[in-house]
């Protein structure tokens, strides 16, 4: 499959030059047998996210962050709820679950989702499930993503000694190969780098966020992934089987292309199409706030319960558990996320954000 996308991207090339890394995650990732026609997240898959490892814990914690929204809209029934990059619906189930386990809000749930697998997949649970914002209906709500925005198409800057370059991609022998060239993208103001310093321009996040400030009347967004909070972000990455891949351009369409997501630079894009900003906040400090530490407890003592009425097996099951949910707010791993909270003019700031950042 790989070759057949290396080919369409030769021919991008072949017929207007070497194309911005933006143009070659677009065909590698979202065009004809990329890497995201099919659903490549899980534990049998390419990589796993937050909900693959404790999807109880997670989506508990999510559901109270949304919760605080939805109290700030004052309660409309029913709740929208969007999930931008929704995947196969692992997380869309479990969070339904977790709403379903009070008597309000009755939540009206949207997937988007380019991927015609992972439609299929979200379809096959019952969730309503549309390959792009631009079809949703004007709403008042939440919509979420959990790890979408690093996987969005982004620019490559690097800093030279002649000033800030834009990194492309060409083909060398007939192969695809990386090519420095002065920065000449006149709608997006390029980073300050220092020379040999580099990182990714969101690009496609800041077309999201246009789309989802015009659809959006009233409510929030909440943007989960890696990345830092201000400078740049480095270098890009790629993954194939949970594990690291060092030549992005060698498998396109087998090899997930990924950047730290410039978090200043998603929020002043939001602040200039009228959304407010709040955060970031790491993930390990979210969690802390909603309620994350209270279950560990709770499950350390049920544990130590089994252990005392020798209930070993039992004890073993609840340690597993602990154990999973802990990597959530490893600082080390999971807790390393950022979480930048967005909002409609008027929106006050969730009362979680105040309870982490404390």
């Amino acid at each position: 499959m790989s070759e057949a996308v290396a080919a369409r991207i030769r021919e991008a090339i072949a017929d207007h030059g070497p194309i911005g890394f933006d143009e070659f995650m677009e065909l590698a990732l979202y065009g004809p047998g990329g890497f995201f026609e099919a659903p490549p997240v899980g534990a049998d898959r390419h990589f796993v996210t937050s909900p693959h490892v404790h999807p109880f814990v997670f989506s508990h914690c999510l559901r109270d962050a949304l919760l605080d929204a939805w109290h700030a809209l004052r309660q409309p029934d029913p709740f929208a709820v969007v999930e931008l990059g929704a995947g196969d619906g692992t997380l869309a189930a479990s969070l339904l679950e977790a709403f379903a386990e009070l008597p309000v809000p009755r939540v009206d749930y949207t997937a988007v989702e380019i991927s015609p697998g992972a439609r299929e997949a979200l379809g096959a649970r019952g969730l309503r499930a549309v390959p792009a914002i631009e079809e949703l209906e004007p709403f008042e709500g939440v919509a979420f993503a959990n790890e979408l925005l690093d996987n969005l198409p982004f620019l490559r800057a690097r800093g030279s000694r002649g000033g800030v370059v834009e990194i492309k991609v060409g083909v060398e022998d007939g192969r695809l190969t990386e090519l420095e060239v002065p920065w000449e993208r006149v709608e997006v103001e390029p980073p300050s780098l220092g020379t040999g310093a580099e990182t990714a321009v969101p690009i496609g996040s800041f077309t999201t966020l246009d789309v989802l400030a015009a659809t959006m009347r009233r409510g929030s967004v909440l943007l989960i992934d890696y990345g830092k909070p201000d400078g740049p972000v480095g270098s890009p990455r790629g993954y194939r089987e949970q594990r690291l891949v060092t030549d992005l351009l060698a498998h396109p369409g087998d090899t997930d292309v990924t950047a730290g997501v410039a978090f200043e630079r998603v929020a002043a894009h939001a602040r200039g199409v009228g959304l407010r900003a709040f955060g970031p906040v790491s993930q390990a400090d979210a969690l802390r706030a909603l309620g994350h530490r209270r279950w560990e407890r709770t499950m350390r003592e049920i544990q130590s319960m089994l252990q005392r009425t020798g209930r070993g097996a039992e004890a073993v099951r609840v340690w597993d558990a602990r154990s999973r949910a802990g990597l959530l707010a490893d600082p080390s791993g999971f807790g390393g996320l950022w979480w930048l909270v967005l909002a409609t003019e008027g929106m006050p700031g969730p009362g979680w954000l105040d309870r982490a950042l404390d």
